[in-house]
């Protein structure tokens, strides 16, 4: 009677052992499934928004006749030693017309504390517009940079939250030669603007 009993036990434990296993293993499998769809959901996500904001710079791209079109966003990076964060700002998106020089990379993040005047203007003007880079008189720092990128004419707007917060812009260059755009061109612009915000905010 005592064996058979103690045969009961070690069947349970045996079965308990087996039952702990299959939970805890099919728990694994079933977390990790769920959790590669939703990275691969967000994933697929993030390619769709990428194309609909390249769809969105190549069209304003090929309406303006411009040379260049990017997006730039505002980001904190790293901190220096006193705490404050390095702000800076990227470019994230770009199109460029045939036979123009991409930038993006190069360098491809300014810290704002330089481009200060600059950043100011557009966020409180709602657009920054220099229609010829070698008439500039001030922002030699700006200048500089625009003329190593061969850039002849340059506009930029704000893209803001709903709150009215700044989280990047949208530029359109002109290198071939300097131009100008009209209330109609500008109009455009403003418009792909509020489009490309929504994208890159949701």
């Amino acid at each position: 009677m005592n064996n058979f009993l103690e045969n009961i036990v070690a069947y349970e434990s045996i079965f308990v052992a087996l039952v702990t296993f299959i939970s805890t293993f099919g728990g694994l499998y079933l977390k990790t499934r769920f959790q590669k769809k939703s990275c691969d959901a967000a994933f697929r996500k993030t390619i769709n928004r990428n194309s609909e904001i390249i769809f969105a710079l190549k069209k304003l791209c090929k309406d303006l006749s411009a040379d260049r079109v990017y997006i730039y966003e505002f980001h904190n990076g790293n901190y220096f030693s006193t705490g404050w964060p390095m702000q800076k700002f990227t470019c994230t998106y770009e199109y460029v017309r045939d036979g123009i020089s991409s930038e993006c990379e190069n360098p491809g993040e300014y810290r704002i504390s330089n481009y200060n005047e600059y950043i100011e203007q557009m966020v409180n003007n709602k657009k920054f517009a220099v229609t010829d880079v070698a008439n500039m008189k001030d922002n030699a720092l700006l200048k500089n940079l625009l003329t190593t990128k061969g850039v002849k004419s340059m506009y930029n707007f704000p893209i803001m939250t709903l709150s009215d917060r700044t989280v990047g812009f949208l530029g359109v260059d002109f290198v071939s030669a300097p131009r100008s755009i009209n209330e109609e061109q500008e109009k455009k612009i403003i418009s792909s603007v509020k489009r490309i915000s929504g994208y890159i905010l949701n």
